[in-house]
């Protein structure tokens, strides 16, 4: 019984990180580092929204770890706030030099 709360704890734990939100990059960052690019996203929201819950909630079954901010446009007479987001991964190269280290 014990082993299978443990076990159980674990698996939980693993899912949570997988499914974390993906960390902010600098555009600059983004198009000179060494990333993958995954996705282009387009979120369309009220001009009163707040950019930071808006590009969380569009992010959040995303599989990206990284993303970086490539347009805000607002439109006054519409009242719409549209950001364009990039979604990045790390090369697997990358990552398999940061678990050895």
């Amino acid at each position: 019984m014990f082993k299978r709360i443990v076990f159980s704890a674990i698996i939980l734990t693993a899912s949570i990180s997988a499914f974390a939100n993906p960390e902010l990059l600098s555009p600059d960052e983004a198009n000179h580092g060494n990333f993958q690019l995954i996705e282009t996203i387009e979120i369309k929201g009220d001009i009163d929204d707040s950019i930071a819950q808006l590009i969380d909630k569009s992010l959040e079954n995303k599989n990206g770890q990284y993303y970086a901010i490539d347009t805000i446009r607002e439109d006054i007479s519409q009242e719409t706030l549209t950001l364009v987001i990039k979604l990045y991964n790390e090369p697997a190269s990358m990552m398999k030099d940061q678990l050895a280290a």
